[in-house]
């Protein structure tokens, strides 16, 4: 901005003192009307191609037409925009979706476009993304400050507010559960209705005290639990997996188990706990060994092997 600045001035001195460039050797236009131009439309012309130049760029998802298949950062910031306005785009337990157009990013955009009186085509071309620009989808969310809880007990509950209901609400999403920020994101870190929904929704999943208060055991059971993966079935309601840990036997000794055939893909991680890579996959009615029961919500079943205790029934 501060060349063009220059340009614009360096431009309106040279009209002023009569100064004028022959640029016809150049041989930038093949008419002849283009070379005898004053200097001062030349570089006003050069200022505003700079500046179009500059537009294009701004933003990587506006200066481009996004189908499916598609990957990068354009995307990335087209799926945070629709999963701020309460789509549920999962990223899958490695964070691997994230940038991929897929086809829950599709069926998002699809969704988007017909509540907002668009052409249904799944693909975010200028329109699109002006809509969900002009949403709020785009703008940067305000991180809230943390509330005092009630007794000081750490427990959140309706009314706290603060970066820890905004982890929590990013682990329930990340689960299939339905949070939405609103169009201009103000509702992440407020624990209001929809949260308290998700958290009685996981807490009877997770076959918990459904109370509504996110307190150590239901922390212990988010961040221990297994969140949906990429090749976990999607419902299109974007609500949570029908098979979940809580509707299955869990794992209660050592032996043989099953990897339970509702799911497609059983992510094996590195330690007991989702903050743990993952280091493989088992399909539906693999037959696994139990070597140790580390914590309520895992099993090992190698060196270095372990899985959630919910998705293996005995053999």
């Amino acid at each position: 901005m501060d060349a063009l600045a220059y340009i614009q001035g360096y431009a309106a001195r040279e009209e002023a003192e009569g100064i004028e460039y022959d640029l016809s050797e150049l041989q930038l236009f093949r008419h002849g009307r283009w070379r005898n131009l004053a200097s001062f439309t030349w570089l006003s012309l050069i200022s505003t191609a700079l500046l179009l130049s500059i537009l294009s760029v701004a933003s990587p998802a506006a200066a481009q037409m996004l189908t499916q298949g598609m990957r990068g950062e354009a995307v990335a910031e087209v799926q945070t925009m629709l999963r701020n306005n309460g789509y549920a785009i999962r990223y899958g337990a490695d964070g691997g979706g994230r940038g991929v157009f897929g086809p829950q990013t599709e069926a998002a955009v699809r969704d988007f476009q017909a509540k907002h009186g668009l052409p249904v085509d799944g693909i975010v071309g200028p329109k699109t993304m002006a809509v969900l620009s002009g949403t709020g989808g785009s703008k940067p969310v305000t991180t809230l400050p943390a509330t005092t809880l009630p007794q000081s007990t750490g427990n959140l509950r309706v009314g706290s507010t603060g970066d820890r209901v905004a982890t929590v609400q990013t682990m329930l999403r990340n689960r299939g559960y339905t949070i939405s920020y609103g169009a201009d994101g103000s509702n992440r870190g407020r624990f209001e209705q929809q949260t308290l929904q998700a958290v009685n929704a996981f807490q009877r999943d997770a076959g918990l005290v459904v109370d509504g208060i996110v307190g150590p055991r239901t922390m212990a059971a988010l961040e221990s639990s297994e969140p949906m993966t990429a090749s976990t079935p999607v419902p299109a309601t974007g609500g949570p997996v029908q098979v979940a840990a809580a509707s299955l036997p869990v794992a209660n000794s050592i032996g043989l188990y099953r990897v339970n055939s509702g799911i497609s893909a059983l992510n094996v991680r590195s330690g007991p706990g989702t903050r743990f890579p993952v280091v493989g996959r088992l399909s539906g009615g693999t037959t696994v060994s139990v070597s140790a029961l580390p914590n309520q919500f895992w099993a090992q079943i190698g060196p270095g092997e372990y899985v959630s205790r919910g998705f293996i029934t005995p053999r």
